[in-house]
């Protein structure tokens, strides 16, 4: 009898070229059951976390840096162009009206001054003009650019009109400046509030913190601990040198990471705190002391019997020197500041003088003696109201620029603490995550050798 051999076992093909997805999932599945599945498993698992955190961090700290760049560029360029706008307006005015109480021509300082702030404002529009984003804001820039040549020819009628000894003058003395304070101010004002508010949605985003590309790395940095201590337990080994290395240069792009992004948020913060809000505050008081000044000379054009722009020098004043006002404010703003402190106390002792004398030269207008209290008003001499608000301008104007000094220094420091970082990040993480596929992949190969 003859025995016949079994059937040999009929071995499953080998999976063809072009296998349905759903089949290659399955295998790929079934490899994670066994250790080389399980490393790769984890290396891809490390690669998207490394690979995540690297292009995060590097498109946060680019898109700080641009940001701050934007604050001394285009938004920062914007707002000081609005507030030297709204400056210049408001010394043109104070000065056109303080110029026509003096007899035929004005003295040369006061022309120089009216010339100047001509100039400024009409760079300062130009400059806008370039800047804006927003058609609101190109439609300010169009009204005060149509305005300002209305307003500067109402103002040389009056002063021709003035020099002939003609009374009328008066009358387009108080047409121009009532075509600045009702028009081309409030225009002016719109215009550095929306530039503001530009620049503070800059400031924001320039202090945001990325906390996208930290989720990122500290995941990867819990996944590589974890993956080292399971890689123990396999092996009975304590250290695998790629991984160590992939986890101390995470450690190092995290730590990069938080310094550049706090240390330029601390900066960006420091350029509010010490550049722009007392910038704020002190153009607040110096137009607001330049429209007093307006108003003042109004009064006296109308030899003392216009009581609205009595009210309004008096709402100007109160605003300026009351307690708790601007200059209060100012005096918090620079507590810890002797330098710009003094400042502020000149302005505010020149401030009383001129508030003191008013009262003064309004009497001897409705008294008739209207000589002295022009004389009073505008004269050059060391008492008069002139010199005390000339006083107080220039201790404002020297506060400033050291404010505009240090919001710069501010900036350009937190623009300097994210130099390199965007880089020095990319080659971290991308460092890292090599040094995990060397440390894997050679413990993959031991599986196959």
């Amino acid at each position: 009898m003859s025995v016949q051999s079994p059937p040999a076992q009929a071995q499953a093909p080998a999976p063809a070229a072009g296998a349905a997805p759903g089949r290659r999932f399955d295998r790929a599945l079934a490899s994670l059951r066994y250790t080389p599945g399980q490393l790769r498993g984890i290396l891809a698992v490390l690669a998207a976390l490394i690979l995540g955190a690297g292009v995060t961090g590097m498109t946060a700290i680019l898109a700080k840096s641009a940001v701050i760049e934007e604050t001394t560029g285009q938004s920062g360029r914007l707002s000081v162009a609005a507030l030297q706008l709204y400056q210049a307006l408001s010394q043109a005015d104070a000065t056109a009206t303080s110029s026509y109480l003096t007899a035929g021509t004005p003295s040369d300082e006061m022309n120089d001054t009216y010339r100047e702030a001509l100039r400024d404002a009409t760079v300062a529009i130009a400059t806008a003009s370039g800047e804006v984003k927003t058609p609101a804001d190109t439609e300010l820039i169009a009204e005060l650019n149509a305005r300002l040549p209305v307003y500067t020819g109402l103002v040389e009628s009056a002063r021709t009109f003035n020099r002939l000894g003609e009374p009328v003058g008066a009358t387009y003395q108080e047409q121009a400046s009532t075509l600045m304070r009702e028009e081309m101010l409030p225009s002016a004002h719109d215009l550095q509030d929306n530039a503001l508010e530009q620049l503070n949605e800059s400031r924001s985003d320039a202090e945001a913190f990325p906390w996208a590309a930290a989720v990122l790395a500290v995941a990867a940095l819990a996944t590589l601990v974890w993956a080292q201590l399971w890689l123990s337990r396999k092996t009975n080994r304590v250290f695998n040198l790629g991984l160590v290395g992939a986890t101390l240069l995470l450690v190092g792009f995290a730590g990069w990471l938080a310094f550049a992004s706090l240390a330029s948020a601390g900066h960006t913060d420091r350029s509010h705190e010490e550049g722009a809000v007392p910038l704020e505050l002190l153009a607040e008081a110096e137009i607001t002391a330049q429209q007093a000044r307006a108003e003042e000379s109004l009064v006296l054009i109308a030899r003392g019997e216009d009581s609205d722009a009595a009210e309004r020098f008096e709402t100007h004043m109160t605003a300026l020197a009351d307690p708790g006002q601007l200059l209060d404010r100012l005096d918090d703003a620079f507590a810890d500041d002797p330098e710009l402190s003094a400042r502020v106390d000149a302005a505010r002792e020149a401030a009383d003088t001129w508030r003191s004398g008013h009262d003064e030269v309004i009497k001897l207008a409705q008294e008739g003696r209207y000589t002295d209290a022009v004389a009073m008003a505008v004269g050059d001499s060391d008492t008069s109201l002139w010199a005390s608000f000339r006083t107080l301008n220039e201790e404002l104007t020297a506060a400033t620029e050291v404010s505009a000094d240090r919001f710069a220094e501010a900036t350009a420091d937190a623009q300097r603490s994210l130099s390199g970082a965007a880089a020095g990040l990319a080659v971290l993480s991308l460092a890292a995550l090599i040094s995990a596929a060397v440390g894997i992949q050679l413990r993959v190969a031991e599986y196959y050798a």
